[in-house]
């Protein structure tokens, strides 16, 4: 049966129903851990063995991809989807798909015409499925991967990195997501909560993450291995995030004023052998726009702003594991480079980290009650990296997340989600995770039937 056939029946909920549903999920999960990481024998020169090796499902295209980069031109892409169902609780039963493709270029100047510290990066972007909060009813998507609509263009990054790699400015069509009120272990979790971005954040305020980019400028300084503080203005038009737009409305209207974004971030401990790496975050926003009162939707009030505090500790490690995933991702790499590749929302590669245990929290606060929809977002979490014997790259991942309603809205209080699950690295170009979630008090409601989430994460880099 072909696999398109198979995911929309998934998707309609045709064959998987309840215990079957269960069922489905746990052969995925043993099916995770039959397939032996690539990490475990890099002396493996069997055929399967070496596909799971390369560091993309497609290859190196007989020599020509490594041509093209050492022209200046990285051609990648990248799918991700996530299937998720609830056997319990939410408004209804049901098991939902969706998918996100990615398809992007990186044109360092530099190296293709001699312009030192030139780069350019362009995305594109198409997203299928449905979303499994219209059948739950609740407020933090469980699949971080949805997004409604399908063809999106993305980015559009021209940046500029100055002489000594420490000051960066960039400009065209840009996310904030990128940068800004993100951490790289987010990256672990399957909820739409906290995989990417505060989710909150975006409920409050217009905030271009995931597939939305808009036109906006943005400066970044790093001064050393350790600092880093980056600034961004961007267009605050909402309408750009319309899906029948497709990205491509490139009006530049000040009708809606601008959103400025702030942030400082401090980092030790990153170097290979050197200690137990964190970081911290202080980021905040304001968006000049007018909004409209969440009780009273006729009254408007006149700017929009926000604050949140981001950390992560590792607080035991073992060995640090070669990092085999693109340079720009590693653990030493500065902005400088990075800016130079386009942005993915979902990573294949773990991060660049020792085995170890790391713990991280995140708060996030607005308080403007009459205009905001959740005025707080507090969350935290552990991420075991090679919890399993020979699977060093394997994460193992918990999370709580809690989301603080308005008092304005009446018979609303607070969502929280609880998710554990563990990604099995298969191969250096795909991975897969089952995942597990509760979620209390649904839309922050006590009418709806608290919902047990059961879901299969499966991302691939071609």
């Amino acid at each position: 049966m072909p696999i398109e056939r198979i995911i929309c029946m998934i998707s309609r909920g045709r064959i998987l129903k309840k215990k079957g549903f269960v069922l489905f999920f746990c052969l995925l999960s043993f099916m995770a851990v039959s397939v032996p990481s690539y990490a475990v024998s890099p002396e493996n020169n069997s055929l399967l063995g070496s596909w799971l090796a390369q560091k993309a499902m497609t290859g190196e295209w007989g020599g020509a991809r490594n041509k093209l980069a050492n022209k200046g031109v990285d051609l990648s892409a990248n799918y991700t989807t996530d299937i998720v169902g609830n056997p319990a609780g939410g408004l209804r039963k049901g098991v939902n798909y969706a998918g996100f493709l990615q398809a992007s270029a990186a044109i360092d100047f530099n190296k293709l015409a001699s312009l030192a510290g030139w780069a350019l990066t362009v995305s594109n972007y198409l997203a299928s499925g449905r979303n499994l909060s219209n059948e739950i009813g609740n407020f933090f998507g469980p699949q971080q991967i949805y997004v409604p609509g399908d063809y999106y263009f993305g980015q559009l990054d021209l940046s500029y990195t100055f002489p000594g790699d420490k000051l960066i400015l960039e400009g065209g069509r840009l996310f904030a997501g990128d940068v800004f009120a993100t951490l790289g272990l987010w990256q672990y979790y399957v909820s739409g909560g906290i995989n990417g971005n505060l989710v909150s954040i975006s409920t409050n305020t217009f905030f271009p993450n995931f597939q939305i980019a808009t036109w906006g400028v943005r400066a970044t300084y790093e001064p050393d291995k350790h600092w880093k503080f980056s600034a961004a203005a961007y267009n605050a038009n909402p309408k750009v995030a319309d899906t029948f737009r497709h990205g491509l409305d490139f009006n530049f209207s000040t009708d809606h004023g601008c959103l400025g974004i702030t942030q400082l971030t401090y980092k030790h401990h990153q170097e290979r052998n050197s200690g137990l790496p964190g970081s911290a975050t202080l980021g905040g926003y304001y968006n000049s726009d007018t909004f409209a009162g969440v009780a009273e939707p006729t009254r408007k009030w006149s700017g929009n702003y926000g604050v949140y505090f981001i950390i992560d500790q590792m607080i035991f490690r073992g060995e640090w594991p070669s990092f085999s995933g693109p340079a720009h991702l590693s653990s030493e790499a500065r902005y400088s480079e990075k800016v130079k590749h386009a942005y993915y929302r979902q990573v294949v590669s773990p991060v660049d980290r020792p085995v170890g245990l790391s713990v991280w929290s995140a708060v996030y606060a607005a308080p403007q009650e009459k205009i905001n929809t959740e005025v707080y977002q507090f969350a935290g979490g552990l991420v075991y990296q090679g919890m399993f014997p020979n699977r060093d790259r394997d994460v193992t991942a918990f999370c709580v997340l809690y989301g603080r309603f308005s008092d304005k809205l009446l018979g609303q209080e607070a969502e929280t989600v609880l998710e554990f699950n563990h990604r099995f690295q298969v191969g250096q170009w795909c991975y897969i995770t089952p995942d597990f979630q509760y979620i209390f008090n649904l839309n922050g409601q006590h009418n709806i039937d608290n919902a047990v989430v059961l879901g299969v994460e499966a991302s691939f880099n071609f």
